[in-house]
C-alpha cells in the first residue's frame, strides 16, 4: 500500500516541521506480491540451472564419444552432432526462458497464484 504522509514515523533527529507542500511517499509490497516475485525468480533460476546441467551432461558424453572415436571421419560425425544438438538445445531454452518472462512482465488473469487486489 502506498500513502502519503507529511512527517517520518521515526524521528531520527530533530528536524524542522515540513511545509504542507512537502510530502513524502512510503512504499510497502504485499506479503502476496513479494512472493510472486521470489516464486518467479526462484523458477527463473531453477530452470536455468537445469539448462546448465543438461549441457555439461552432453558434453560430458560427447567428451566419452570423442575418446572412443576410431577415425577422423567418425570423429567429426560426433561433432557435428554435438553441435546440432547444442543449436537444439539453446533454441529450446530459449524459447522456454521467453515464455517465463513473458508472464512475469506480462501477468495473465490467472496464471500465478496471487490474490486479486
Amino acid at each position: 500500500m502506498n500513502s502519503i504522509v507529511t512527517t517520518d514515523r521515526l524521528q531520527t533527529d530533530p528536524a524542522p516541521v515540513p511545509v504542507p507542500q512537502e510530502f513524502r511517499i512510503r512504499w510497502s509490497l504485499e506479503p502476496f506480491a513479494a512472493t510472486g516475485v521470489f516464486d518467479a525468480w526462484l523458477d527463473l533460476g531453477s530452470e536455468m540451472q537445469s539448462f546448465y546441467a543438461d549441457r555439461i551432461r552432453a558434453e560430458v558424453e560427447t567428451q566419452h564419444e570423442i575418446l572412443h572415436s576410431r577415425s577422423p571421419a567418425e570423429l567429426a560425425r560426433i561433432q557435428a552432432a554435438f553441435f546440432r544438438r547444442a543449436v537444439s538445445d539453446y533454441r529450446a531454452h530459449l524459447g522456454r526462458m521467453t515464455e517465463m518472462l513473458e508472464q512475469i512482465w506480462f501477468p495473465q488473469q490467472g496464471t500465478r497464484d496471487q490474490p486479486k487486489t
